[in-house]
């Protein structure tokens, strides 16, 4: 379905697009800013909306501006550069408390965002693929929007301009070698992608060969020419990832040149950064996020402090100088490594990492009944998960602390989390200028619990009865199977249950010796069961 229609724009989508209605049907388009009448072409019908493409703006807001990056049409990665910067961060503002109140039921002011004095040449990351043009020269940049055609590119306004730079010589050296670019889906060439960080803090350049196999020939003499052309570079690696996936790294590295590493600070904390680290990208931002999220905690130096998805830690030790003791848990084997590397350079003794599954930790920190104070949570992109915030409801810490890098899962996060606690307040902040990303950082406060319980006595009419009288485990596995189309063990309720506090009889369910292995519940199975017991109130 194609007709050309005109309309104003009243809104934007969470990725930036302009919204225009047209008999009360949206229209969503590219390059069109609040306040802009456009002539528009509508492209393609979806559910419940239809895509444009802008063919011509009938008036023009004061906050459009003409971009400066010459791939901003083709390339996508700076969505939003036309608008200017004031613009850009009210629409961030926007998005968060629309996202809050819409999933999550959350009404809260929303301060400005926390924006850059100079919102370009911010990342102290680059990450891009690396292709062959058709004349047969290495080429290597973003993808195309919506595509995977590499755009070939030698300058990024938003990049460390010395990444740049060694960008352009390590394509250059690449085709004066002849070193083939690597199709995964063929099983053809060597490097796949080409990684390079720079630390704020020394400048310190670590530059990441990503190949398909072990096989590299030749490095000897790139590595020789890279570091005699850029000074600055002090270890090169050679990553390993025969994987067919859009991951960019494997789990091998082979170092090349230097230590493996670079260093980089942030509040005054050295920190190890290796070729697998998880580290904001935006150093000038990360000093600013942390540093909030550490106001919200309100640390006096008596709280024990839990570091979920705690990568590096660099949260955790930044706050380790104002609490009594941190513990931090990640999953990345090799993070937990670096995380207590860095503790170690910092001589930073009140904190403790561990690499284990945070939901389960929290769990076994609750068997041995130890209190948690403060929890903070920097989870993916996908947010949390329901097992986790009920391990946390299980320890009752009084605050928590949610840096969040997408605000529908923190929206989808809050709405559970609201159950036992308060949101306090908000403060998102500008990582990544020119994009639609936000972070954002939520206090949540537990709510008062002695004035819960004295309604709950003052009900004298209700009978107190045993939790697990509740329900029958029959009528928790025909719940499960007649919502999920699953079938669970007693055997698996058991264990849940045990899991969340709630006890099971002497001797039920548990194996005849010792040694008996018994097979463990499954995590999808496991929130089936949550799921469940919060039913029937037995959570």
């Amino acid at each position: 379905m194609q007709r050309e229609v005109i309309g104003k724009c009243i809104d934007y989508t969470h990725d930036g697009k302009g919204v225009i209605k047209v008999d009360k049907m949206p229209i969503f388009v590219d390059n069109v800013l609040l306040g802009e009448e456009a002539k528009v072409l509508i492209t393609k019908k979806e559910k419940g909306y239809y895509l444009g493409r802008r063919l011509e703006l009938l008036s023009v807001s004061s906050h459009r501006v003409k971009p400066i990056c010459e791939n901003y049409r083709e390339c996508g990665g700076c969505n939003i550069q036309h608008m200017d910067y004031e613009e850009q961060l009210e629409f961030k503002r926007r998005r968060v408390k629309d996202v809050l109140k819409r999933i999550g039921g959350v009404e809260i002011d929303i301060p400005p965002v926390l924006g850059m004095s100079y919102p370009y040449k911010y990342r102290n990351k680059v990450q891009v693929p690396v292709g062959c043009s058709y004349n047969g020269q290495v080429i290597a940049g973003f993808y195309k929007k919506g595509t995977h055609t590499i755009i070939d590119m030698d300058k990024c306004y938003i990049e460390d301009p010395e990444a740049d730079k060694i960008l352009v010589t390590i394509k250059r050296l690449l085709t004066k070698f002849e070193i083939e670019p690597a199709d995964i889906m063929k099983d053809t060439g060597i490097v796949r992608y080409i990684l390079i960080r720079r630390s704020k803090k020394n400048g310190n350049i670590m530059v990441v060969f990503v190949t398909k196999n072990d096989f590299f020939p030749k490095k000897e003499r790139i590595v020789r020419e890279l570091v005699e052309k850029h000074k600055d570079i002090t270890t090169i690696v050679q990553n390993i990832n025969n994987k067919r996936t859009s991951m960019a790294l494997g789990k091998k590295d082979k170092i090349l040149y230097g230590p493996g590493y670079i260093e980089d600070e942030i509040d005054g904390l050295k920190f190890k950064i290796s070729a697998q680290s998880f580290y904001q990208v935006n150093p000038i931002q990360t000093e600013v996020l942390y540093s909030k999220a550490i106001e919200f905690a309100e640390l006096s130096g008596n709280e024990i402090v839990f570091d979920a998805y705690c990568g590096v830690g660099t949260i955790g030790l930044c706050a380790s100088k104002k609490a009594k003791k941190v513990i931090g848990v990640e999953v990345v084997k090799e993070a937990v490594i670096n995380a207590k590397e860095n503790a170690k350079i910092n001589n930073i003794k009140n904190a403790e990492f561990y690499h284990d599954d945070a939901t389960s930790f929290i769990h076994h920190l609750n068997n041995k009944k130890q209190k948690l104070d403060v929890i903070f949570m920097d989870p993916p992109r996908d947010g949390s998960t329901q097992s986790f915030i009920q391990a946390v409801f299980a320890i009752k810490p009084k605050k928590v602390v949610y840096v969040s890098c997408d605000p529908s899962s923190l929206a989808r996060d809050l709405k559970i989390l609201k159950e036992q606690y308060d949101v306090v307040k908000i403060q998102p902040v500008d990582m990544f200028p020119h994009t639609h990303h936000v972070e954002t950082i939520t206090l949540l406060q537990r709510k008062d619990i002695d004035d819960r319980l004295k309604v709950r006595f003052d009900l004298d009419n209700v009978p107190l009865v045993k939790e697990e009288t509740k329900a029958t485990y029959q009528e928790i596995k025909d719940y499960i199977f007649n919502k999920y189309n699953v079938k669970v063990s007693t055997l698996n309720i058991a264990q849940t249950k045990t899991k969340y506090g709630i006890i099971e009889r002497e001797c039920y369910n548990k194996p005849k010796d010792d040694d008996s292995r018994q097979p463990k519940c499954t995590r999808e199975k496991e929130e089936m069961i949550v799921d469940a017991l919060k039913h029937f109130k037995m959570l």
